[in-house]
């Protein structure tokens, strides 16, 4: 790898872990907005004094900034280290998967519905997609564009921006797994 491609994939990197815009990080570094771009698009090269002025605006190492980072590590995420949440007396039971991913923007959880349980979305993300796959059991996914019914591994991507609610409408639990894919 190139260190110029290293450098501007850390910076990115970096940026997006603290959730900067590329105006918030031109004026933390007092790098330019145009010149911070074209770093991360690889059009230049920069100097060691405009590396030393992003590592000090972004509060980590020169040495963090021009590293070459191989693949990504893999990452293991126990059952018995997260907290699944009871909603609705219990009708309901949400197991996180994989928590919010910076660089793929999604997340994903494992949810048990009841007989009589109901899942109203909390939030309206407006740009988000939420992909729902049934695993087993017979569920409405109900939004303001109408109501699907999803029995066994079907599945159905629809708009987080606007409420919906997950119902199940059998006599056994339903199984599922959502991911919610949030936009940049």
């Amino acid at each position: 790898m190139e260190l110029v491609h290293a450098v501007a994939e850390n910076i990115r990197r970096v940026r997006k872990r603290q959730k900067l815009s590329i105006d918030r990080t031109a004026e933390l570094t007092g790098v330019s907005k145009s010149m911070l771009g074209q770093i991360e698009r690889e059009l230049v090269n920069p100097t060691v004094a405009v590396l030393e002025k992003i590592a000090r605006g972004l509060h980590v190492s020169v040495a963090e900034l021009v590293e070459f980072r191989g693949e990504e590590e893999n990452t293991l995420y126990r059952a018995v280290d997260v907290t699944a949440q009871r909603l609705q007396g219990g009708k309901v039971i949400v197991h996180p998967l994989f928590p919010f991913d910076a660089d793929s923007r999604c997340e994903s959880c494992e949810m048990n519905l009841f007989i009589t349980g109901e899942y109203a979305s909390p939030d309206q993300i407006p740009g988000s997609r939420v992909y729902v796959t049934v695993l087993s059991g017979v569920l409405d996914v109900i939004t303001p564009d109408g109501t699907w019914h999803l029995e066994s591994r079907d599945s159905l991507v629809f708009s987080g921006a606007r409420p919906y609610r997950l119902v199940n409408q059998g006599n056994t639990t339903v199984h599922l797994v959502r991911r919610i894919h949030y936009a940049k």
